[in-house]
């Protein structure tokens, strides 16, 4: 009986480990099988084109509402319709062409047209001192299309190891020509905009172009750096950007190249112990900082108050003021009612009042809604409704932006970078400043991409988009494998 009992334990266990080991040929065939299914699906984008007709039929209703909420505004927009349409079928037209991904530039049409209708109904409404003109909105479109055109060239350059240096060398030259000449046309004390024969640029929106190449140039697909000079180079670069920020007083530029810093080395270096610790090291440091620019004020504001500041303590003193305020209007927005915040008083105001087709009570009390408080602006005249729909369309494209990035990672690193960066600042510099504009997280009064004035910014972010919608065009070798993977699937 003992000795039954043990063969057939030993049967039993041998049993055990047929279930939990199977035939590795079996295994690994399984194995290829589900991968290749799942793969594709995770991978797939929409390429039809129904979205054109979808973005088109939201141009003429868009334009409706817009006539609803301003006659006026309505009939410029009327007027604008006609080369808004065109525009759309032919750039839809040439995307679906090329395979790329229509929902992305569904989002970025709708959104486009959403700031168009806004900035129009914001000269009519609201007290600017400029007028939106369309044409330099076809302008700035028209060089996003060049860029498109010679991005190609931009990419070959990335890939030699002096781009790297070069683009410190630029970020460096933006902030001293800032120094030296730049001013504030609001009157805030940030020195970020130069005049040239009466245009007026504001260059720290360069200063995120020479950010995104600059990493991908660190994370060229041709040479690879080691971890440690990737740790030394890009710290001289984000400590490059710091101390330009605090030269022109301008924390809001610098708050997206924090983020942007973290977020690509924590995707796109190597997994290690020592990446961790610096990433961690990073986030603390700015924290303390943050902390310390607290105290300093409360240490130096006697000394303000009494007159008695020195050259050091005069030159900190603005800086660690507008820390202060920031934050604490943002715990307590009646702390400076009539002061530093009674232009998010204001916005809190006129989003109340915004309701669900926009205010009915004509208020238009909004300092700067043309740019910093343009989301604001949305909801006061559209209501809340279209206000939602803009951070949807926002967060889509980055999601889409995201996705492009993960695809294109296992075919070029550099790429791949590239469409995450674009994708990134567009959706962090959004939803900061619109989280900022409803006193959610501390203002930072920078632009909104899409809905605010501003040829250069909005020159910049049409730019960013062609390369999302560039990138996401499938070349032709592509197509046929996917056909190929295809008509596996289904035999």
């Amino acid at each position: 009986m003992a000795l039954f009992r043990r063969k057939q334990e030993d049967t039993q266990e041998n049993t055990y480990d047929d279930d939990l080991y199977p035939d590795p040929d079996e295994f690994f065939e399984n194995t290829e099988e589900e991968t290749f299914v799942k793969e594709p699906e995770l991978l797939e984008i929409d390429h039809s084109d129904r979205y054109i007709g979808l973005c088109m039929v939201f141009e003429i209703a868009f334009a409706l509402f817009v006539y609803y909420r301003s006659a006026a505004a309505g009939r410029n927009y009327l007027i604008a319709l006609a080369p808004i349409l065109i525009l759309t079928g032919i750039i839809g037209n040439r995307a679906y062409q090329h395979s790329a991904d229509m929902k992305l530039l569904t989002s970025i049409i709708i959104l486009a047209d959403i700031g168009i209708g806004l900035q129009l109904v914001i000269d009519q409404v609201y007290a600017v001192s400029s007028t939106f003109n369309l044409l330099k909105y076809i302008i700035g479109l028209a060089v996003a299309i060049i860029f498109i055109v010679f991005y190609e060239l931009f990419r070959k350059i990335l890939n030699y190891r002096a781009t790297v240096y070069i683009m410190m060398a630029a970020a460096a030259v933006i902030y001293g020509v800032l120094l030296c000449y730049g001013y504030d046309p609001n009157g805030y004390g940030t020195n970020a905009w130069i005049s040239v024969h009466g245009f007026t640029i504001e260059l720290t929106d360069f200063t995120k172009v020479t950010a995104l190449l600059f990493y991908a140039a660190l994370f060229s697909s041709s040479y690879r750096y080691d971890e440690k000079k990737i740790l030394i180079t890009a710290t001289l670069f984000f400590f490059l950007n710091l101390i330009g920020a605090v030269l022109i007083h301008e924390l809001g530029s610098f708050f997206i190249l924090f983020f942007l810093h973290l977020s690509i080395l924590f995707i796109y270096m190597d997994h290690s112990h020592q990446k961790r610790v610096y990433l961690l090291t990073v986030f603390f440091l700015c924290f303390l900082a943050v902390v310390l620019a607290f105290g300093l004020y409360k240490l130096l504001l006697p000394s303000y108050e009494a007159g008695t500041l020195n050259a050091v303590t005069g030159f900190i003193w603005p800086f660690v003021r507008k820390i202060y305020e920031r934050f604490s209007l943002t715990a307590n927005i009646n702390n400076d009612p009539y002061g530093a915040g009674y232009q998010l008083l204001q916005g809190k105001k006129a989003m109340w009042m915004g309701g669900l087709s926009g205010n009915t009570v004509h208020f238009n009390a909004i300092p700067v809604v043309e740019s910093d408080m343009a989301f604001i602006a949305l909801v006061n005249e559209f209501g809340w409704p279209m206000g939602f729909l803009a951070v949807i369309e926002l967060t889509r494209i980055a999601m889409h932006g995201g996705r492009l990035a993960r695809k294109l990672l296992k075919k070029d690193r550099q790429d791949s970078l590239v469409a995450f960066g674009a994708a990134a600042m567009l959706y962090l510099q959004g939803m900061i400043v619109i989280l900022g504009s409803c006193n959610i997280i501390p203002f930072t009064g920078l632009p909104i991409p899409f809905l605010s004035r501003g040829f250069t910014y909005q020159t910049i972010v049409l730019c960013f988009c062609g390369i999302l919608i560039h990138m996401s065009e499938e070349r032709k070798e592509e197509s046929d494998v996917q056909e190929e993977e295809h008509s596996q699937r289904g035999s």
